[in-house]
């Protein structure tokens, strides 16, 4: 166990220091150090010290003192013997350093610029990532000379630290070691902000992350995207998975993305989608890009006009996972025409046994499937709907277009600006 006299240490402090041992002998100078790949704040293993010709492992039981002038082992140099290693290892400065990692906190991709180690129970630990630019005046050696200058200032050099607990590995590979955050800390993010950081990664990292992602999450996050990086992230997929992610997509969004593909790749995955599924995506595949059936999804709640309140409460426990937005009841008689419409409100308030022909509104503002985006747009904007249904030539009730794919259609550039 290691007997320590400091509390803290950065990597860039013990890079280059001079290891002696127990009679004061030189061992050498620090190249690296050794961390355990394990939960919680990592375990320092040991360091790498370079002496004469050669680079060798000192194991963390040898050393009796480290900090950024020195480090003092309690063996003879000829004694120093290679520490087992269970292959869970890795370095801070080979794997570590300069990597980018993902910012829990603000959602972001950073760099690492330094690494910082802290005294814990008489065990050195692996603590927090340094990512601000204290860190980088650190490695330059000119650290205390630009704290003193801000002093001159009354002002400060702040420190940007991440704690460790809040990073993760993406691969167990260490020799392609990737840092993020974990898929339990991943799935606590809103998709807009895990897409923000998919999309500052390599395509690599983007296949590591998304593969940590299950499938509801996966698709959440691939909405949020520009449809190109939407492609790319698929293509790089196996079949199976971009089949089922797709499927657990809103159907008008899986359409766009496949629209964006080439028509056999389309083709493929759609045919390893659910049937139902696919034959939706299909029809909404079929309008042009500036028609109003371009933008509904078929994913609605619609139900007959013969319920009563309690009963189509019922129906909405059942159905509403599968349904994109329950903002209105879309009610319709048997021939599938739209009969009228109400909102979750009105039904809530309702007495148990009253009919939902008696609850609707009979006058529902509408809009055909050819019809233009920009007249979709217009009516949303003037009756302040959160969704408007669609229906084609024989007035039946086909799909509806929420308020935000009409801000998508309308603002093209507010999720694609990665």
């Amino acid at each position: 166990m290691l007997s320590l006299s400091f509390t803290e240490v950065y990597l860039s402090q013990l890079i280059g220091k001079l290891v002696i041992d127990k009679i004061g002998k030189k061992v050498g100078t620090v190249t690296d150090v050794l961390i355990a790949l394990e939960p919680g704040f990592p375990k320092v293993r040991g360091i790498a010290v370079r002496r004469r010709l050669e680079t060798v492992i000192i194991g963390d039981d040898t050393i009796v003192m480290m900090n950024k002038e020195i480090v003092s082992l309690n063996i003879l140099r000829s004694e120093i013997n290679q520490p087992e290693l269970s292959g869970k290892e890795f370095f801070l400065r080979r794997d570590l350093l300069d990597r980018q990692i993902v910012d829990i906190n603000g959602a972001k991709v950073v760099r690492v610029n330094d690494l910082k180690i802290t005294e814990v129970n008489n065990e050195y630990r692996l603590m927090a990532v340094d990512i601000g630019f204290r860190g980088l005046v650190r490695r330059l050696g000119a650290e205390r000379g630009l704290k003193r200058i801000a002093g001159w200032f009354n002002s400060d050099l702040p420190e940007r630290l991440i704690s460790w607990d809040y990073v993760d590995l993406i691969t167990p590979d260490l020799s392609a070691i990737k840092l993020s955050v974990s898929q339990g800390k991943l799935a606590t993010l809103h998709p807009y902000d895990v897409a923000n950081i998919v999309s500052e990664l390599s395509a690599q990292e983007r296949s590591m992350i998304m593969e940590t992602l299950d499938t509801e999450k996966a698709a959440e996050t691939l909405v949020e995207m520009e449809t190109e990086l939407q492609v790319s992230i698929l293509e790089g997929m196996s079949k199976d998975r971009a089949a089922d992610i797709l499927e657990m997509m809103a159907t008008d969004d899986a359409a766009d993305v496949l629209n964006e593909m080439e028509d056999d790749k389309a083709q493929e995955l759609l045919n390893m989608m659910n049937y139902e599924e696919a034959v939706e995506v299909k029809e909404l595949r079929e309008y042009e890009e500036d028609e109003a059936g371009s933008l509904m999804t078929t994913e609605y709640i619609a139900l007959p006009q013969h319920l009563t309140a309690d009963e189509t409460i019922n129906e909405l426990r059942r159905l509403a996972p599968e349904a994109e937005t329950i903002y209105y009841i879309y009610v319709i008689d048997a021939e599938e025409h739209l009969a009228g419409v109400l909102s979750l409100r009105e039904l809530i308030v309702a007495r148990p046994d009253t009919k939902l022909s008696d609850l609707m509104q009979l006058r529902v503002i509408t809009v055909g499937d050819e019809a233009s985006v920009e007249e979709v747009f217009n009516l949303i904007r003037k009756y302040d709907l959160l969704a408007v249904p669609v229906v084609d030539n024989d007035k039946k009730l086909v799909g509806i277009i929420t308020v935000d794919d009409v801000i998508d259609a309308a603002l093209p550039r507010r999720r694609r600006k990665y």
